[in-house]
């Protein structure tokens, strides 16, 4: 549950998601998530234990069909995202930096932005109450290359997230990922309540529902499953 551990993890996260327009969509986002002794570049080796980083890489497989906007019907690859984040560790918790990358691997334009994108990122963890986590995480994208016959792209991915943990290994979590579109000024807000369950010390899964009240999407519903392997 915790996004910037120091342990490998590989994620399957399919989503299911029923559009208020009577479309609908399957979305199978991977990811590889794995901590290293550095900051943030490979080879730049800091001098205390207290700082790392951790590197993602996140690529989407879509299935979307939209019966009114035949256009937008398509399956296949979208566009894949690296970030790094260089972090510290406190007493209650880590403070996160570090610098996202946005790539047009799109294998259909219905599926992608068309633009090589890169921005900023930041991460607080905070975990000093027993069984509590809290946070927030933010990545900010900037559109700077790509087709020329696509729009400008300028958004944030805006994460709070709260955990809490009961016995047997059993969690709720409420994670909601808001996406604020700077560039279109659609603001996209979900409610999310998530359950899941640690089976083993490396071996997580949940489920949780959207609801999504804001935004172009309103009244879209989500339903996320995660299973979560960790080495």
């Amino acid at each position: 549950m915790n996004p910037i551990a120091q342990v490998v993890k590989f994620m399957l996260q399919p989503n299911y998601y029923l559009y208020a327009n009577g479309g609908n969509a399957l979305n199978l986002m991977t990811r590889i998530i794995s901590p290293y002794h550095a900051i943030l570049v490979p080879g730049i080796k800091p001098k205390s234990d207290k700082i790392f980083s951790i590197v993602r890489l996140e690529f989407p497989v879509t299935s979307q069909t939209f019966g009114s906007e035949p256009e937008r019907n398509a399956t296949g690859l979208a566009d894949m995202t690296l970030g790094g984040t260089a972090c510290y560790k406190t007493s209650w918790g880590k403070l996160g930096i570090g610098i996202n990358l946005g790539f047009p691997t799109a294998t259909s334009p219905a599926l992608g932005s068309g633009k090589w994108t890169a921005g900023p990122s930041a991460i607080l963890f905070y975990n000093k109450p027993k069984h509590v986590m809290l946070g927030l995480v933010v990545n900010q994208y900037f559109s700077y290359a790509g087709s020329p016959s696509r729009p400008a792209t300028n958004y944030m991915n805006l994460q709070p997230f709260i955990d809490v943990i009961f016995n047997k290994g059993y969690f709720i979590m409420i994670n909601p990922i808001c996406t604020l579109d700077w560039q279109k000024d659609d603001f996209t807000v979900p409610l999310a309540l998530g359950f899941g369950k640690a089976f083993s010390k490396n071996l997580s899964a949940f489920i949780m529902p959207e609801y999504i009240v804001s935004g172009s999407n309103r009244k879209t519903c989500i339903v996320q499953f995660n299973l979560n392997a960790m080495f």
